[in-house]
């Protein structure tokens, strides 16, 4: 049975048990920050099993995208070395809040496994928590297995949410893959021992069963009021189950890939050599793909960071089973990765283009480094003394070269070497409090308790501001808050209806005010969901406010018009970029706001002026084709056949808001905007930059700010026509002939500045010292004001100077620092193998808190001067030592 037919029996068979299919969330968890990746099917289902949410179905089944590859779950190293862990996996999930519980879980999953999919019972053990006395008869009563086959535990039999919140015992279902398949260091096992997780490789775990019963709490643990259900199997173990195979990478959710990396780089997917290397490749493409199309950008910290790590050691792979240096061979399996999914994630299939140029450009960018990597590594490698591999050296690995940590492990282990960890980390520590940002915390000090408490007690707070903007309301809650804006007390306010948008969707929050009769009460400057179903008012309080009281709520409304036409602005911008650049861009981010709009997407190289001119005119041709807005409440995959674009990496629910302008932009979208684009007025671009690598930002303006733009350019136009006396036509072709101008004047001063500097070296390099040997030393004091070209001047000096070592020295104008070049003639080197100008500059660097880099021929690096200006000839008098011991 093929895994998608698994995937479609297991849906059609929970539906039919009345459970509401719901859409896989996100790789990228939404408001959990505990979570790296989504690595569960419970994960979007938390805040019911905690009680904060009431869940609005008592039944779900989900088919979840997970990831585990950093964090607790952290699976990478043994990814293509075991039969069955994996980056990207996808969990088979039926759950229950507070609806059935024990007996119809243990029902449903042994009918499942043995009616619907027809797995020979007899291949089926279980395992139950040793105190779950009631599982053990429902599986022997109930279902009829034998208690010779269900086996008690205890540590991995009880499920734990974390040290506070929902917990209970578990029960697991396993599968005995055969005899053949048992592990040979525990020959002398047997089931009856009591145990069959003794012998994990014959034995594997395909369903989990979790009963959630109770809740921890400091005080104690109590009996939940609704105890639930949550059960997890992992597809690719039933496929393997389903298929007749062991490993994993077996079955038909591998087996594609990576007979398509064998057609790639030339090799069999029989070869023993190549087997490891070819199933880290097959599974890593899957999991960095699924990542970024889910919205996952590669980058050296977080989320980006895990997949950058796991880019990379697909890469190493891919040259371990002979992949050209230049060969570029991830993007071309994207197409295969969804051949195999088939229609199971259509939002992420859609961004299949944009995957291929990701991993397009993270490959190639890693190539380049990985060629001099291997050899500092190599380099390093033969300096070990104490058999540990510097810490120091993988920092440098890891900041210069690019190589994860558990990379430059991998390879080092495979010759028998560990590395010092606690010197990388100590190195990792130094360089992230010197790059450290300050960061601004939520402006609101209400801890999330006390917002789940308003829901659970009053209800999700409704939204009526898409067709009114001022209402009476009841007021809820009123929360102190610490006063940062001046003008009267901070409030958290909470009512029972409101016509003010909260911050969402890049869409910033409303402002306005509140009254009590025709007295204003308070000034709403912000407007937040800090939790779901909550909308939270920021104001300052004018006047005393009570709860339970009725209050006219009175949004901003000429605030409220400028960013409906900057929110609007950005939905024609998005198509017009499409259009202009290509199907790989998606929205990775947006600001809206009165003043302005910035829109960040996924392009990988600077917009050229002529691109930036169509993507502006097409935007300013829909605003001035009047197109009408039109909003739509459907069904998803009904938006999703009629082609809306969905927010990159967003979950949206069953229902969906769709806002489509005209027949040229249509898209899911929950924010305000004008009812024809002609409101908009006219859209001016403002930049165009670079936000991270493959992420572009336009920052623009519309409307009345688009105006005062044009206002304020064209008075600058006016100033240079009078001040140049020239034409504004004229002013480009003007400004072109002075920067003319101005590089040849640079090329002269340069000319004659070689002049004096070669006038100059032939006096500085005279009276050469004779180390030994026959090597000759001259250390050079340059002044600031006159140091130049320091590799010039070496060049100068090595010319006439083959038997010579030369050191310059530059001292700082402010006499506390210095720089220094040092380098000896490449055929020195040839004689005197023991010669390192790198090595020798950077330790003797360090001693002035300093650091430097380069050639065993040629280095650079600065230092401190830290008691006086004598330090300088320390370091040349060091330096000059260094040498004469080498040789």
């Amino acid at each position: 049975m093929k895994s998608q037919e698994i995937r479609r029996k297991f849906i059609e068979y929970f539906v039919k048990k009345q459970h509401t299919h719901i859409q896989s969330s996100s790789l990228v968890p939404k408001n959990d920050p505990t979570l790296l990746f989504a690595n569960a099917g419970m994960n979007q289902f938390k805040d019911y099993f905690t009680g904060k949410m009431r869940a609005p179905y008592e039944r779900a089944v989900t088919v979840q995208k997970c990831v585990r590859a950093g964090g607790k779950h952290n699976d990478l190293e043994n990814v293509g070395f075991t039969a069955r862990h994996h980056t990207f996996f996808e969990m088979l999930g039926n759950f229950s809040f507070g609806n059935y519980f024990k007996k119809d879980a243990i029902i449903f999953a042994w009918e499942f496994l043995t009616e619907v999919l027809k797995i020979d019972p007899k291949r089926l053990y279980v395992t139950v928590h040793l105190s779950d006395d009631e599982a053990i008869e429902l599986w022997h009563r109930e279902i009829g297995i034998p208690k010779d086959r269900i086996f008690k535990k205890d540590k991995d039999n009880f499920w734990e949410m974390g040290e506070f919140g929902p917990c209970g015992p578990c029960s697991e279902i396993f599968y005995d893959h055969g005899v053949d398949f048992a592990d040979p260091n525990l020959s002398g096992a047997n089931l009856h021992g009591g145990d069959i997780l003794d012998d994990g490789l014959r034995y594997v775990e395909i369903w989990n069963l979790v009963f959630m019963q109770y809740e921890k709490r400091p005080d104690g643990t109590f009996n939940l009021p609704s105890p639930c259900i949550d059960t997890g199997m992992g597809l690719e173990r039933l496929a393997a189950v389903m298929q007749g195979k062991y490993w994993n990478y077996d079955t038909d959710c591998f087996s594609p890939l990576i007979q398509k990396i064998a057609e790639l780089t030339g090799k069999e997917s029989g070869d023993p050599a190549c087997v490891a290397s070819m199933r880290v490749v097959a599974d890593h493409v899957r999991g960095a793909t699924m990542l970024i199309t889910d919205g996952v950008m590669p980058s050296n910290e977080g989320r980006g960071y895990v997949l950058r790590r796991i880019i990379r050691r697909a890469v190493r792979h891919l040259k371990e089973l002979g992949a050209g240096p230049q060969a570029i061979l991830l993007p071309q399996l994207v197409p295969t990765v969804f051949e195999i999914l088939g229609e199971a994630y259509p939002e992420n299939k859609k961004s299949a283009a944009l995957a291929q140029k990701f991993l397009d450009l993270e490959e190639r960018k890693f190539l380049e480094t990985l060629e001099q990597g291997m050899r500092f590594l190599e380099e390093r490698r033969s300096q070990i003394k104490d058999g540990r591999f510097s810490g120091e050296a993988a920092f440098q690995l890891y900041d210069t070269y690019g190589f994860p940590l558990d990379l430059t492990e991998v390879i080092l282990r495979e010759k028998s070497i560990s590395v010092n960890v606690e010197e990388f980390e100590e190195c990792m520590k130094r360089q992230q409090e010197t790059s450290r940002k300050s960061w601004k915390g939520n402006q609101s000090s209400v801890g999330q308790e006390e917002l789940y408490a308003i829901v659970k007690e009053h209800g999700a707070s409704e939204f009526v501001g898409y067709e009114k903007e001022s209402i009476e309301s009841k007021l809820l809650k009123v929360i102190e808050l610490e006063s940062e804006h001046g003008g009267g007390d901070n409030l958290a306010l909470v009512f029972k209806a409101t016509p003010f948008y909260a911050e969402s969707g890049g869409q910033i929050g409303d402002q306005g005010c509140i009254y009590l009769g025709q007295e204003k009460v308070a000034e709403v400057y912000d407007v937040k969901k800090p939790v779901e179903g909550l909308i939270v008012h920021y104001a300052r309080r004018l006047k005393p406010l009570q709860e339970g009281k009725g209050y006219r709520l009175e949004v901003d409304q000429e605030l409220r018009e400028l960013t409906k036409r900057n929110h609007s602005a950005t939905h024609l911008l998005h198509k017009a970029l499409t259009l202009s650049l290509g199907s790989h861009v998606k929205q990775a981010g947006s600001f809206v706001s009165p003043e302005r709009l910035r829109f960040d997407f996924t392009h990988f190289s600077a917009m050229t002026a002529e691109e930036m001119k169509a993507v502006q005119a097409t935007t300013n041709q829909m605003i001035r084709k009047q197109l009408p807005v039109k909003i739509e409440i459907m069904g998803r995959e009904e938006a999703q056949k009629r082609g809306a674009v969905a927010l990159f990496g967003e979950k949206y629910g069953e229902k969906v808001r769709v806002v489509a302008m005209g027949d040229f932009s249509e898209e899911l979208c929950g924010g305000t905007h004008v009812k024809n684009t002609a409101e908009i007025g006219y859209l001016s671009i403002v930049s165009e930059s670079a936000l991270s690598n493959g992420v572009r930002r336009i920052e623009a303006v519309v409307s009345e700010n688009a105006i005062k733009r044009f206002e304020e350019r064209s008075h600058i136009l006016e100033i240079l026509e009078g001040k140049l006396n020239i034409k504004v036509q004229e002013i480009p072709a003007y400004i072109d002939s002075i920067r003319n101008d101005l590089r040849n004047a640079e090329k002269e001063k340069k000319r004659l500045g070689e002049q004096v500097q070669q006038h100059e070296s032939e006096s500085m390099f005279t009276n050469l010292e004779e180390l030994q040997s026959g090597v000759k030393f001259k250390a050079v004091k340059v002044a600031a004001s006159a140091g130049g070209d320091l590799r010039r001047l070496s060049d100068l000096f090595v010319e006439k100077n083959k038997d010579g070592v030369v050191l310059l020295v530059v001292p700082a104008e402010d006499g506390k620092k210095f720089s220094a070049l040092l380098r000896a003639h490449k055929d020195l080197l040839n004689m005197k193998k023991s010669i390192d100008c790198a090595g020798f500059l950077k330790q003797v660097l360090t001693a002035f808190n300093g650091n430097g880099g380069g050639r065993k021929d040629m280095a650079q690096g600065s230092g401190e001067i830290l008691e006086s200006s004598s330090d300088v000839q320390k370091f040349i008098n060091e330096i000059r030592e260094r040498f004469r011991d080498s040789l």
